[in-house]
């Protein structure tokens, strides 16, 4: 068969399995499909459930939580009173909806601040309604939609919403709660790290004896944490913060008898379920990074003092102890220091961290010198050519016994250095003393046509790392007028 018929018997094939097949009736999109034609929420409680496989979308259609979706469908609550509602949907798909509540007109719909929630947790929408105001309550997906119920219900507000009705914890302790149904007191103090926190719970904590305490939001996207000193709330004073994602636990010195207030609040949009912890803090483990960390007399030794906190906190305040009888405080600043002579230091330092807790770390500085010169460099004058004269190189040696090599090297008309030789001697420590290593050349025709040789020496050690402490003295240049 040719191919060009076969796309026409296809098309025969697909007509007449259409004219043969029974009838099948499209269900209707679902009654509250557009904006304009709204399901009415009469009175809290509420509860509808509908078909939702036909639903669209149309034109101009905000899209919630700001991702694509494929369908949605409307209700419309206009609350009696003021109240705390809470919107929850559930369907047969483990793919439930997305919930967003406006306020205004369509075309000009504002978005209810917090009041947006996909299918995650906690999957629910909750917002403060105003008695006489209409809440347009949209729920969409991106995938299909069968059966689909949504509860409207008002939800009691967080019991420590109010700094009156802050709850009492303890070390250890756990407290977990949900920050949807928290709201801001008027006048309430915020923080200064994350002052758009507004949905807001209190803890009290009065500790029984001094010591240092975290609290800690147990998730990475937790809210963020204020502690503060005090029993008024207009005299409160901030003692530590963290903002919300921080993922660092508040941290404070906790004093006997004090009362200290804790804040967990996170912005409208963020609010969640929320877990934090209490824990007495531990102690510091303080350590001292140096650079270089094998320093000789010639090197400005960089001193870093860390906390060695698990908490992640820094010092605030301290001192670290050179071990030459030199010190210096902890300001945050660069920690520099040059040792005047070869040996193995004790550094020291003391510290402490803002919430009070304080640690003594050390560590062993070896500084140690290795340091061989280049105190001559003798090549002839004057040579001719296929005359072989004698070169000498006398190296000096002050500080350590030293394995030496020495090589010699000729630039060529090419313009690198070409090897010539090489010699390797013990050169003990002496003041004064210089040990010579001799070297011969026969001067060629190509140094009578360049009219002269120029030749360079580079001594080198075998020491440990980093070697030679002052490189710059172990190489010498020397030439001879060639004729």
């Amino acid at each position: 068969m040719k191919p060009s018929v076969r796309p026409l018997i296809a098309g025969l094939v697909a007509v007449t399995a259409a004219l043969f097949a029974p009838g099948v009736a499209h269900a209707a999109a679902p009654s509250n499909d557009d904006f304009g034609s709204a399901t009415a929420v009469t009175a809290l409680p509420f509860t509808a459930s509908q078909d939702a496989r036909e639903a669209t979308t149309a034109p101009g259609d905000p899209s919630p939580c700001g991702t694509y979706t494929t369908w949605n469908v409307w209700y419309d609550y206009t609350a009696a009173a003021d109240a705390l509602v809470r919107v929850t949907p559930s369907s047969g798909t483990s793919a439930r909806p997305f919930v967003a509540v406006y306020t205004g007109d369509r075309g000009a719909l504002t978005p209810v601040p917090g009041a947006c929630a996909a299918w995650s947790n906690p999957g629910t929408a909750t917002f403060h309604a105003t008695a006489g105001t209409t809440y347009h309550v949209l729920l969409a997906q991106q995938y299909n939609q069968g059966d689909l119920t949504v509860d409207f219900a008002a939800v009691p507000p967080a019991p420590n919403d109010g700094f009156a009705d802050g709850v009492a914890v303890a070390v250890p302790g756990q407290y977990a709660g949900d920050l949807t149904v928290a709201s801001a007191e008027p006048g309430e103090v915020r923080p200064s790290c994350d002052p758009a926190a507004e949905r807001s719970v209190w803890f009290r904590f009065t500790p029984d004896r001094t010591r240092a305490v975290s609290v800690l939001a147990m998730y990475d996207w937790g809210p963020g944490i204020t502690v503060y000193r005090g029993t008024a709330p207009d005299a409160l004073s901030e003692v530590d913060c963290v903002a919300s994602g921080d993922r660092r636990p508040a941290v404070f010195d906790g004093v006997a008898g004090e009362t200290y207030q804790i804040r967990v609040a996170d912005d409208a949009d963020a609010a969640s379920l929320y877990n934090i912890e209490l824990e007495v803090a531990p102690p510091l483990s303080p350590w001292i990074g140096t650079y270089p960390d094998t320093p000789t007399v010639y090197d400005d030794v960089t001193l870093t003092p860390y906390t060695g906190d698990s908490l992640r906190r820094d010092f605030v305040r301290g001192e670290v102890r050179f071990g030459d009888g030199g010190s210096a405080p902890i300001t945050g600043a660069p920690i520099t220091h040059r040792y005047v002579a070869d040996g193995e230091y004790r550094v020291e330092v003391t510290g402490s961290t803002a919430d009070g807790r304080t640690g003594t770390g050390a560590t062993t500085l070896k500084v140690e010198t290795h340091d061989v010169s280049l105190s001559d460099f003798v090549v002839p004058a004057k040579a001719r050519v296929d005359e072989t004269k004698q070169i000498k190189v006398s190296v000096a040696n002050a500080r350590y016994d030293e394995t030496v090599t020495v090589t010699l090297y000729r630039l060529t008309d090419q313009g690198y250095y070409q090897q010539l030789g090489q010699s390797e001697r013990w050169v003990p420590a002496a003041a004064g003393r210089k040990v010579v290593f001799p070297f011969a050349y026969t001067y060629t025709a190509a140094d009578v046509a360049a009219g002269k040789t120029s030749f360079k020496v580079v001594a080198s050690i075998d020491a440990p790392y980093p070697g030679d402490a002052r490189p710059a003295d172990n190489e010498l240049l020397g030439t001879t007028a060639v004729r």
